[in-house]
């Protein structure tokens, strides 16, 4: 056997065929006691990082490389690269995580999941046989009442021009707090981004959907095709793309405050939780560099196909154009970035802190909250 092999079986790993388990590159350290790596398992990058009480590989063997994860996830066959997971996520066979994934507490796959630059907020559930790449996802209260992604949906985030688009469902300003109206997405949905659904909204199953909708609203159906055009080159309502994706990138900024001056030090107690929050944040810094990548590649296509345009398409891209401006300085630094209240952020960090040393789980630390706290205003994403 590997000389890890029996480094991790000293600690209390269990691998119960040590000669179908492979290592690349990985600390032995990282990896807590009374974690299962089944036969086909295979570990590399020196960030990986294995909380207790996981089990990985179940049904045929897992990839996992240079991921974080918490306590008690189950990750059974499928491929794990370059992602952030919390404690008690769950992942059914064939599951694929690309760069930049970030699960919170709770999340559940179905079987053969695709995700890529993707956030799932705690207590989301996906079905099966779902793409979802780009993308934010919150709502919910708890596990029984979360925020869903029906079976065989596929969010679509690559245009016949090339470029790409995220879209996000709820909001962290208001989903940090665990207490939104669950989302329920139907199965065989169809979503064009970028979009931006609402808190407690249903989209019936079936639905093809390739706009904004507020809170609370019941969609079904498919929206009349409007308009012909040859010319591919051409962006449709390319003020309103840009708007949501000024909104997500608004969302990630706000995350990543709450994570900062929140999460971090409220949950600076428990010693496994460093890791995941450092590598947290270092995954949605790397979804923002994607969104701004991705804004600079379409500012550059707007430009250059301005003189194609009729006066309607023109006047979208005048308005996108001026978005993109006020939105960006010179040297491409986001300037409308949330402004946060770091005296309500302290206040509600020293709250949820109390409540882990007292034992909560952060899920339940959340959900103990007073109302005046949640209610302080912490961030203000501007309009």
């Amino acid at each position: 056997m590997q000389p890890i092999v029996h480094a991790l079986l000293a600690k209390g790993v269990r691998i119960p065929c040590p000669e179908a388990v492979s290592f690349d590159n990985i600390d032995p350290g990282r990896i807590a006691r009374d974690v299962t790596l089944y036969p086909g398992t295979h570990l590399c990058g020196a960030e990986t990082y294995i909380g207790e009480g996981c089990i990985i590989g179940q049904g045929g063997g897992a990839y996992v490389e240079n991921c974080q994860i918490g306590r008690r996830c189950v990750l059974m066959q499928g491929n794990y690269r370059d992602a952030t997971i919390f404690d008690g996520v769950e992942a059914r066979q064939g599951a694929e995580l690309r760069e930049a994934c970030l699960l919170e507490e709770g999340v559940s796959l179905g079987h053969t999941v695709g995700l890529k630059q993707t956030l799932l907020m705690t207590h989301v559930v996906a079905g099966s046989l779902i793409d979802f790449c780009d993308a934010l996802m919150a709502g919910g209260r708890s596990r029984r009442e979360h925020s869903e992604i029906g079976s065989c949906m596929a969010l679509y985030n690559f245009t016949p021009q090339g470029d790409k688009f995220a879209s996000y469902f709820g909001d962290v300003v208001r989903g940090v707090f665990l207490d939104g109206d669950p989302i329920f997405i139907g199965g065989q949905t169809q979503i064009v981004s970028p979009v931006h659904i609402g808190f407690g909204t249903v989209v019936a199953a079936g639905t093809k959907l390739a706009h904004d909708v507020g809170d609370g609203m019941f969609v079904t159906g498919s929206a009349p095709l409007r308009e012909r055009r040859n010319r591919l080159a051409i962006v449709h309502r390319a003020d309103e793309k840009l708007r949501t994706t000024l909104g997500f990138l608004d969302q990630l900024y706000a995350l990543r405050a709450w994570y900062t001056y929140v999460r971090q030090p409220a949950l600076a107690p428990i010693p496994s939780y460093g890791v995941l929050i450092s590598s947290a944040i270092r995954r949605i810094d790397q979804m923002i560099a994607e969104r701004v990548r991705r804004l600079q590649k379409f500012a550059g296509r707007l430009m250059n196909t301005m003189e194609q345009t009729d006066a309607n398409v023109r006047a979208s891209y005048v308005n996108a154009l001026s978005l993109l401006a006020g939105a960006f300085s010179s040297t491409n630094t986001y300037l409308r970035r949330p402004r946060v209240d770091m005296a309500s952020l302290a206040l509600i960090a020293d709250a949820l802190k109390a409540s882990v040393l007292r034992g909560m789980s952060y899920p339940d630390a959340v959900r103990a909250l007073p109302d005046k706290l949640k209610n302080t205003g912490w961030v203000d994403v501007g309009d």
